[in-house]
């Protein structure tokens, strides 16, 4: 039997997906801007799941089949060759965040555990929560805030813990029943969000809440597998559809806003995205992982 060429495999992925036209064009919004496909050396990327950015131009790049972080700096839309960082306590990065300190914290999925760098690329000790309620700590997400909180979601456990920077549990939240959780983010304001993959909902908890609240019906015939999520700190939702190939856009009150990018290869085009990083210029880093590459947009103004 022929094998299908790339293409063919693409056209029969799109027929099942929510909100895809086949033939369509990608809706307008995200603007491309560049691709970042090797470091320094031409060492290709290969399937990376995260990627990191922060105000002062730092992006970092989970390389995960490579067992590696790159370190760019992004400015004025240029972009330098990116350093490598490979440490025996990271072979299998997938979720990346940049801390006030330009520290670099990442989650190992096969260690189960965040690992922190310090701004040379060495190996500078695990976040380890201190005063959690059950122990030990199972990560599977998490996400900082400006003030350097982590934010960790422990599916095993069943909470959100919420760390402090010296490492101390300050806050537990229980999980709210869903079948797959898969991120947890958290906005300017401290409103922490939670992404149940299966049904495509979204919850919500405010700073004082004791519980996550649904702040959005199922949208799963609008998204197929919505596996990360990030506020843009200006009124709205970005929800990477991993299995949809697509960015959907909602508003802090669970609106859906739009669908945007597409499945497929070229410039602006994506296949099973994975993280996505908005910095406070409204550039967007997407994680393009079974491109192997990461693609950067700019927001809509």
């Amino acid at each position: 039997m022929r094998s299908l060429s790339k293409t063919a495999v693409l056209v029969a992925l799109a027929a099942t997906l929510p909100g895809t036209a086949h033939g369509a064009a990608p809706a307008a919004g995200l603007k491309y801007q560049r691709t970042i496909y090797s470091d320094a050396a031409d060492v290709a990327l290969r399937r990376p799941e995260g990627v990191a950015c922060d105000d002062r131009g730092a992006v970092v790049v989970a390389d995960t089949g490579n067992a590696r972080l790159l370190v760019f700096t992004w400015k004025d839309g240029a972009l330098d060759a990116g350093t490598q960082v490979k440490l025996a306590q990271l072979p299998y990065p997938v979720r990346v965040q940049i801390d006030s300190k330009g520290f670099v914290l990442a989650l190992d999925r096969r260690a189960r555990r965040i690992v922190r760098v310090d701004a040379k690329g060495a190996f500078a000790g695990y976040l380890e929560p201190q005063g959690a309620s059950s122990n030990p700590v199972t990560p599977a997400a998490f996400r900082l805030d400006a003030a350097d909180n982590a934010y960790v979601l422990d599916v095993v456990a069943g909470k959100v813990l919420v760390v402090s920077a010296e490492g101390k549990v300050t806050r537990e939240l229980p999980l709210p029943k869903a079948s797959g959780l898969t991120d947890v983010a958290v906005d300017a304001s401290g409103r922490i969000y939670l992404v149940d993959a299966v049904t495509a909902v979204v919850f919500a908890a405010d700073p004082k809440a004791t519980a996550f609240q649904p702040l959005s019906t199922s949208l799963k015939e609008l998204i197929n597998f919505p596996a990360y999520l990030t506020p843009d700190n200006r009124g709205k939702l970005y929800l990477v559809d991993q299995n949809g190939n697509a960015v959907v856009k909602l508003g802090v009150d669970g609106t859906f806003l739009g669908r945007e990018l597409a499945m497929g290869w070229d410039d602006g085009a994506v296949y099973y995205p994975a993280q996505l990083c908005i910095d406070a210029g409204g550039d967007a880093f997407l994680a393009d992982r079974n491109n192997n590459r990461v693609q950067i947009f700019q927001l809509p103004r």
